[in-house]
């Protein structure tokens, strides 16, 4: 698709701008306010300043602004309320809070009877649109790095650009999504046949998918989604059938559905643990899409989220195929420079100038030795026979150190475009089967091969030639090797701590609840672990008082203070409250994260503390519990959070 010229400009322009040259809010006007209305293409004249005192209320009485407003008109004599376009607030640029600005730019937004009003500290963006009469709708709540995003700043330019807004009716606009919907209201009340009518309009359900793209269709809600190839990024797009919501089209893009849509999978409309959806009463819910928030009856919230649901989990599940594949779960996911791939460990500048010119040297049309087996690209080294390309090495340089010798280099093992669509290749029937030794290396093998074989390799040919001796190469390698026992190989009770920490962390930044199906077996087989625990253990204030919070969350009513004496207490008795946290998950649909997390604290406590004693069967079932519940952590760790 051509970007329009225009657009161009308004992205290269908000891509290059720096927001932390603003120091006050005459900077935010003069060096983003004012430039980015320039790039809308509104004209200079269309532009005033106005003094809010004089429209100042008691409320705002001591807080005198200056607000930029937009008309629709170059006539100065014209620039009236019946032709204002846009108010605009700026605040001071450490102001990181909006809420009390936005209610003064409300205010006054309803004055001038604009069509939008903008609050920005230079940083964050806030943008109304008025709907009607003191009601309006929040169609962009972003900040500077995200407004750098091409398909953003595109979004953008879109809805606010100076052509677009001047030709909005007003009088029609102002009044139009109110008067819909209350004679549509009217309408349906006075007569219920026409529910009837309105199922008509209801799509076909229908779940297609052809290679990457599939579509998900409920008679409310039709999904259609390109699933991420290889860690790249998917997106999609929402319609619904609904006479209301007619012609609307949401977009969300990679950040948005895993930051948005995949927590609470699965999950039912009012057990609190999807991030989108929030419950208005019991038949209504709000539901917030990128930058779009409708209101959705219950109907149409649960074909939302069966369509969710679906396409969520063939997301998810394109991520891990290749996270599992490539066997890259061990190391560390970076995106720099158009590159994309993990650290797979570091050395110091010498040896990797080495490590290069090696390549230069044993370049696959230069001989047939078992080592003629690169192509250099530009820095980077291209393991291929120029049959088959095996890994692409690449190097990171750290930006915190000047590009002196002892420079430290992350060896990244980067996931290429020409890698990735030989395994995509047509002759093979699942991009799997080019998995491997002869064809694309994973990064676990790819690092073995580099450090066991490739590394002594370039340090013995180049020996006698380097100042450096081999001992010094070799201290220059910096391997990042886990502690940790895998975790299905663990026979040690203690190797469980490593784990359950991560879940304790994740648990801890959890916001929604947690669907229990997921903690039931965990609950259960951590108590049987540690049940047998020498009642000597230390710290046992510290697991009764984490216990007595989950239960106060329970049962508020209840006075703990009173109810037991500290001095008595025994790990039998955390014993019997664990009991009763298993009987409660049990005959719960969902659990709060605190409580889980509080927890697994007491789980880690008592592993790490305490002399316990245990069976095999308890050993391997608290292992079978954990593997899903870390599984999960993991994964929302490393996709979803970082895009939230």
């Amino acid at each position: 698709m051509i970007i329009p010229e225009s657009i161009k400009k308004f992205i290269i322009w908000i891509q290059g701008f720096d927001h932390r040259v603003l120091q006050n809010k005459d900077d935010v006007k003069e060096k983003l306010i004012l430039p980015m209305f320039h790039y809308l293409c509104y004209p200079e004249i269309c532009h005033r300043e106005y003094s809010l005192k004089t429209y100042q209320s008691e409320t705002y009485a001591n807080n005198l602004e200056i607000a930029q407003i937009y008309f629709a008109t170059d006539d100065i004599k014209k620039q009236n309320t019946d032709t204002s376009l846009i108010f605009v607030e700026a605040i001071e640029p450490q102001k990181t809070k909006l809420n009390e600005a936005i209610e003064q730019a409300r205010f006054y937004s309803n004055h001038f009877k604009t069509l939008f009003f903008i609050v920005t500290n230079g940083y964050d963006i806030n943008v109304f649109q008025r709907l009607h009469s003191h009601q309006e709708e929040l169609i962009f709540d972003l900040n500077i790095d995200t407004l750098k995003n091409n398909d953003v700043a595109s979004n953008f330019y879109n809805k606010l650009n100076f052509d677009l807004v001047r030709n909005i009716d007003k009088n029609t606009a102002s009044i139009l999504t109110y008067s819909k919907c209350s004679l549509i209201e009217k309408l349906i009340i006075r007569h219920p046949d026409l529910h009837y009518f309105l199922e008509k309009c209801d799509f076909e359900p229908s779940i297609m998918r052809e290679d990457c793209h599939l579509v998900v269709v409920k008679p409310k809600v039709a999904i259609a989604c390109n699933l991420p190839k290889a860690f790249g990024e998917g997106n999609c797009q929402i319609e619904f059938s609904s006479i209301l919501l007619k012609g609307l089209k949401i977009h969300l893009n990679h950040q948005d559905i895993l930051g948005q849509l995949m927590t609470g999978l699965h999950t039912h409309l009012d057990w609190g643990c999807r991030r989108f959806l929030k419950e208005l009463d019991k038949n209504n819910f709000t539901v917030h899409l990128g930058q779009i928030t409708v209101i959705l009856s219950k109907l149409e919230a649960t074909d939302l989220c069966l369509c969710i649901d679906e396409v969520c989990q063939n997301y998810k599940n394109s991520i891990l195929e290749f996270e599992n594949a490539l066997e890259t779960w061990d190391s560390e996911f970076v995106n720099f420079s158009q590159v994309r791939g993990f650290i797979l460990f570091s050395v110091k500048q010498e040896l990797w100038e080495l490590m290069q010119q090696f390549t230069k040297e044993f370049d696959y049309k230069k001989g047939k030795s078992e080592w003629h087996l690169f192509h250099r690209k530009n820095i980077s080294i291209r393991v291929s026979r120029g049959i088959c390309d095996h890994a692409f090495i690449f190097p990171k340089f750290d930006r915190d150190l000047s590009l002196l010798p002892s420079n430290q280099v992350n060896i990244v093992y980067e996931l290429n475009n020409v890698n990735l669509q030989s395994i995509e290749a047509p002759r093979f029937s699942s991009w799997q089967q080019d998995i491997g030794v002869r064809g694309t290396w994973t990064a676990r093998y790819t690092k073995q091969w580099l450090l066991d074989k490739y590394i002594p390799k370039v340090i013995n040919y180049y020996s006698s030639k380097s100042q450096l001796s081999e001992s010094e190469l070799l201290t220059k390698i910096t391997t990042y090797r886990s502690e940790r026992a895998p975790i299905k190989e663990i026979d040690n009770i203690k190797d469980l701590v490593p784990y359950l920490r991560d879940i304790q962390s994740w648990l801890h930044i959890y916001v929604e609840n947690i669907a229990a199906s997921l903690l039931k077996p965990y609950y259960q087989a951590y108590t049987n672990l540690v049940r047998n625990t020498d009642s000597s253990i230390t710290g046992i204030d510290y697991i009764v008082g984490n216990l007595r919070r989950v239960e106060c969350k329970n049962t508020p009513e209840e006075n703990y203070s009173n109810s037991t004496d500290w001095k008595n207490l025994t790990f039998k008795y955390a014993i019997d409250c664990l009991d009763r946290q298993v009987v409660r998950i049990n005959n719960s649909e969902y659990e709060n994260s605190f409580k889980a997390d509080l927890i697994t604290r007491i789980f880690i406590w008592v592993i790490e503390n305490g002399k316990i004693s245990f069976s095999q069967a308890q050993l391997n079932a608290a292992i079978q519990a954990l593997i899903p519940l870390w599984e999960q952590s993991r994964f929302e760790m490393r996709y979803i959070y970082p895009n939230q």
